[in-house]
């Protein structure tokens, strides 16, 4: 059975695996549609947890600077026994420019973490090897 558009591909990505910073490339097959991703940040025990409030924010950027998303300060739960996570879902509404994608955490306003990854659109190829078949352009007959 032949499609007659795009259909609709997991709408949920997570960047990084396992302690890897993203550096991931994420391929969009339909633009038209928000790029929904989610990020897990994971970091060590802090030894002086009972003695100092530590507080975080994530900032989200396009290629060209501007802000995707920025999130408000907001108290990190540290623990000098176990390691803790930070998680954060955002979307990239479109349109969206395809290229690099900053994400930058700070923790007491200092960066802990800036890394990126890369948003492009699939090749045809890639459409195809997917069963997903682009809808033709032009006038019907």
């Amino acid at each position: 059975m032949k499609e007659s558009g795009p259909r609709s591909l997991a709408s949920l990505t997570i960047l990084g695996f396992y302690g890897l910073a993203p550096h991931v490339e994420i391929v969009v097959a339909n633009a038209t549609q928000p790029v929904n991703l989610a990020l897990i940040a994971g970091f060590p025990p802090v030894a002086d947890s009972a003695q100092m409030v530590y507080d975080h924010s994530i900032a989200i950027t396009k290629p060209d600077g501007a802000v995707v998303q920025q999130t408000p300060r907001s108290r990190l739960n540290v623990s000098p026994l176990g390691r803790g996570l930070v998680a954060f879902g955002f979307a990239i509404p479109p349109p969206y420019p395809f290229g690099v994608y900053s994400i930058q955490i700070s923790v007491n306003n200092q960066l802990k973490l800036d890394t990126a990854f890369r948003l492009r659109a699939a090749s045809q190829a890639e459409l195809a090897n997917l069963g997903i078949f682009p809808t033709p352009t032009g006038r019907a007959n």
